[in-house]
């Protein structure tokens, strides 16, 4: 795999740095509209007009990792690809900082997904120069080095490229390790997730329940003061511990972490955060069939009448949201 010759920061024009900015604040706008987005894409078609008459420079290689990534945010897939592609075939000819590296490749893991191709290729090159890249790096700061290391593992987890994914779970620990921000302790969590699906993927199932340990303390931390993003997943990461658990033939430890995803589930569908509880069903079907598999029969039966009972809820807020709307 080949490597580029960093280049500092400092080489970077002040052409360069407006571009980083513009895109910086596209990438942090919350529901940044089409409109906003195709006005930046018509500016960095302006740009790249200008510029390709001249040749390799580094401020068109940063224009077309701009406009990749506008375009991509605006699902152009292909136009995407090809300007990122373009990018980084000049920057094999001369070189670019390590956050344009990072950012270019890590794209490009996406659009390679997207297109059913080989994703561990654009991303292990992007992973080569994970150490390298901090807050201070150009195109990231502390938040989008944590989103990058989340999506590209997430990626290559999906495809199945287990083993690529954990350099980027680890950076993502190591940029959110002190971190007491919310945001941050929420994607901490996540990243434990998916680091308990990894280990879990490879076959590790111990080393994948110390992952969900931590992300289920992380989470239960985040709920008790009102800063959990997503209830569901916590709710999923009891769930695959459980899973985990019954690999290992921890019966107690299983039954336990299927009874709080339980919870968590009939407390959000209370909260009119779910629609069913069809989930919560289903696991005490699969800790009942369990017992009865070790000859606990009073145990399974107890969870096929709390089966049948979240059942029959289910039925009745059903019908009641029904004669509501009937009534509307």
């Amino acid at each position: 795999m080949k490597r580029l010759n960093p280049r500092s920061s400092s080489h970077i024009s002040s052409t360069s740095t407006q571009s980083y900015i513009v895109v910086c604040r596209l990438y942090t706008m919350p529901g940044v509209s089409e409109d906003y987005l195709e006005k930046a894409l018509s500016e960095y078609n302006d740009k790249v007009n200008d510029l390709e008459s001249a040749g390799d420079s580094e401020e068109l290689l940063e224009a077309y990792v701009n406009r990749g990534c506008v375009l991509k945010m605006l699902e152009h897939y292909t136009s995407s690809l090809e300007d990122l592609e373009s990018a980084a075939e000049m920057a094999d000819r001369i070189g670019t900082d390590d956050g344009t590296y990072v950012k270019m490749y890590s794209a490009l893991g996406e659009l390679y997904q997207h297109f059913g191709m080989d994703a561990s290729e654009p991303l292990g090159k992007a992973a080569s120069r994970l150490n390298r890249i901090s807050s201070s790096s150009h195109h990231f700061d502390a938040r989008r080095v944590v989103s990058m290391c989340i999506s590209s593992s997430e990626v290559l987890l999906e495809d199945g490229f287990y083993k690529e994914a954990l350099p980027f779970l680890e950076k993502a620990l190591d940029s959110t390790d002190s971190k007491m921000d919310p945001w941050m302790r929420n994607r901490r969590m996540e990243t434990y997730d998916l680091m308990g699906e990894l280990y879990d993927s490879i076959e590790d199932p111990a080393k994948a329940i110390e992952c969900y340990d931590e992300a289920i303390e992380l989470g239960t931390d985040l709920m008790k003061s009102g800063n959990l993003e997503d209830t569901e997943q916590l709710a999923a990461t009891y769930m695959a511990k459980a899973e985990c658990e019954l690999d290992l033939g921890m019966m107690d430890h299983f039954v336990a972490d299927s009874d709080s995803a339980i919870f968590l589930i009939e407390e959000m569908h209370k909260n009119g955060m779910i629609d069913s509880m069809q989930e919560a069903t289903d696991i005490c079907h699969n800790v009942a069939a369990e017992f009865m598999k070790i000859g606990k029969v009073n145990e399974a039966e107890k969870y096929l009448m709390k089966a049948m009972s979240l059942t029959l809820e289910g039925a009745k807020d059903y019908i009641e949201g029904q004669g509501k709307r009937l009534k509307e």
